[in-house]
C-alpha cells in the first residue's frame, strides 16, 4: 500500500490522482480531516494529525511506501510535525518519499531551511528518497504574479543584472507527477524537482504579459523595502523572514537548478511558465 500524507491538499491531492491514474488501487489517503478526502475505487482515508503521534502509528499501519508532504506553517511547527511523523515511522520498513527543497546547502539563510535538514538527517536511517523541489509556479503566481497583472508592476527584492540569477518555478501538478512515479518504483536517493527554465523577476514579467496579455513591469527592490511593506500589510514576522530570505536565496542561486528530474521521472517534461499560465 501506498500512503500520501497532506491528502486534502494541492500537491497531495493530485498525487492521489496521479497514482489513481496509474492503475494502483492500494492507496491510502492520510489526512487530518479524513472526511475531506475525495471518495475513490481503490482509495482508504485514515486520520492522520501530525500533532497526535498515536493517529499517526495507526494511520501507517501496512504501508510499504509513504509519500511524505512537507508541512506548513511556522518553522517550528513545520519541523515538530516532521519528528512526529518519521518517530511514528520508526521500526515500520516503510520507504519514505520527501518533499524537501531545492536550498538545502548547510550555509543557507533560508528560513525553512534547517527544518528540511533536519528532517533528511532523520530519514537517514530509514529508507528514503529526498524530492527537492523548487519554487511552485502555482504559489508564485497566487501570491505576487496575480497582483501584478492588476498593478502592471512586479516589485520584488530579486537581483536585477547581467548576472542574474533566476528561479526554476515547477507547477504543483508536476511535483506530483514526480512524487507519484517516485513512490511506484520506490525511488530512493535525491531527485530534483524543477522547471524547465530559470528565469529572472525581469523574464517572468515579459512571460506573464505576452502571454496573459497584460503589461507587467518588473521592479527590483531592496530587502529592507520588501519587508517594509510586508509589515505595514500586517504579516508576522515569521511570515515576512520567510519571503524574503526565499528571495535572497532565489538572489544566491539556491533555486535556480532547471531542467532537474521530472522528465526523466516520468516520462514528460514539465510544464513551462507560460505553458502554466495558458492553462
Amino acid at each position: 500500500m501506498i500512503g500520501i500524507t497532506g491528502a486534502t491538499g494541492g500537491v497531495g491531492s493530485s498525487v492521489i490522482r496521479h497514482l489513481l491514474t496509474a492503475g494502483r488501487g492500494d492507496l491510502v489517503a492520510l489526512a487530518r480531516r479524513p472526511e475531506a478526502v475525495t471518495p475513490a475505487p481503490g482509495l482508504t482515508a485514515r486520520h492522520a494529525d501530525y500533532d497526535h503521534p498515536d493517529t499517526l502509528t495507526a494511520a501507517l499501519r501496512g504501508l510499504h511506501t509513504l509519500v511524505m508532504i512537507s508541512s506548513d506553517g511556522t518553522a517550528e511547527t513545520m519541523t515538530r510535525h516532521h519528528r512526529n511523523l518519521i518517530t511514528a515511522a520508526r521500526g515500520t520498513g516503510v520507504h519514505i518519499v520527501y518533499t524537501s527543497i531545492l536550498d538545502i546547502a548547510p550555509d543557507t539563510r533560508f528560513y525553512y531551511a534547517p527544518g528540511h535538514q533536519e528532517t533528511e538527517t532523520l530519514l537517514a536511517d530509514h529508507p528514503h528518497c529526498l524530492a527537492r523541489t523548487s519554487v511552485f509556479a502555482d504559489f508564485f503566481t497566487a501570491t505576487w504574479l496575480e497582483d501584478a497583472t492588476r498593478t502592471g508592476e512586479l516589485a520584488l527584492p530579486l537581483s536585477d543584472g547581467p548576472e542574474t540569477a533566476g528561479q526554476s518555478l515547477i507547477a504543483r501538478d508536476d511535483v506530483a507527477r514526480a512524487l507519484a512515479a517516485a513512490a511506484i518504483a520506490r525511488t530512493e536517493g535525491v531527485l530534483h524537482l524543477t522547471g524547465p527554465e530559470d528565469l529572472t523577476g525581469a523574464q517572468i514579467a515579459a512571460i506573464a504579459t505576452e502571454t496573459l496579455g497584460k503589461s507587467v513591469q518588473y521592479k527590483p527592490i531592496e530587502d529592507e523595502d520588501y519587508r517594509d511593506r510586508l509589515a505595514a500589510e500586517g504579516e508576522p514576522d515569521w511570515l515576512i523572514e520567510a519571503y524574503a530570505s526565499m528571495f535572497r536565496s532565489v538572489r544566491e542561486g539556491r533555486f535556480a537548478a532547471a531542467p532537474g528530474d521530472v522528465e526523466r521521472l516520468t516520462g514528460t517534461p514539465p510544464m513551462s511558465l507560460s505553458d502554466y499560465l495558458r492553462r
